[in-house]
């Protein structure tokens, strides 16, 4: 897996995944006063916007924000680790807003097999390409850094280079730890191969490596 270029994704970022129905129209007369006269309660009875079919109404559409800006950053980001916890809170999100519609007749999801099928698909590219593993792979390189157990950590990371599965932070975690232990050699290759792995487009990334392999 090159680290993480301009891929070909196969769902398009959603704008609005859901209409919710509206509940405006829901209204709860309520008496102000027991002891007033029957003809003067009538004339007391005021409409009041029920607020708890508003406070859910809210909750539902909070969650669509939330999946709809998560699978956005999840088919664009070129970044594996982001790539996957995005799709992961989408996926989560979307069983949160699925729970509340069953539990609330006056929630519609108009898109729902729409949005299944772009987590699916997703998760097909993402497995293809091995995202997944990448993530996992950076995430216990971290951990065993964080416990001193650096050496174990440039095997983790050197797994992932050997096996294909390199990102743009692969790189750089062994970039500076080779820089750190003052193995100048190995902080070159590293370098060379993330040059030569990270694509142009990738600005930020291949930028911070192209001008620390310049100060070499």
């Amino acid at each position: 897996m090159q680290a993480l270029g301009n891929r070909g994704f196969l769902v398009e970022a959603f704008t609005i995944l859901f209409i919710i129905a509206a509940v405006a129209a829901v209204w709860v007369w309520v008496k102000k006063s027991q002891k007033n006269s029957p003809k003067q309660a009538a004339n007391e009875l005021e409409p009041k916007l029920d607020q708890y079919h508003q406070a859910i109404s809210a909750t539902a559409q909070r969650l669509v924000e939330i999946i709809n800006e998560s699978l956005k950053i999840a088919n664009e980001s070129k970044n594996a680790d982001t790539k996957v916890s995005r799709l992961d809170v989408a996926k989560k999100r979307l069983e949160e807003l699925k729970k509340l519609s069953d539990e609330h007749s006056f929630i519609k999801l108009t898109q729902l097999s729409k949005v299944e099928q772009s987590i699916a698909d997703l998760e097909q590219e993402f497995l293809q390409a091995q995202y997944r593993e990448a993530a996992e792979g950076n995430m216990r390189g971290q951990e065993l850094e964080k416990e001193g157990n650096v050496d174990a950590a440039i095997l983790e990371y050197e797994r992932l280079l050997e096996e294909g599965v390199d990102t743009p932070f692969t790189y750089r975690r062994l970039a500076i730890i080779y820089s750190k232990r003052k193995e100048t050699d190995e902080e070159l290759r590293v370098l060379r191969a993330a040059i030569k792995n990270i694509p142009v487009e990738n600005s930020t990334h291949y930028k911070w490596f192209a001008e620390r392999l310049a100060k070499k």
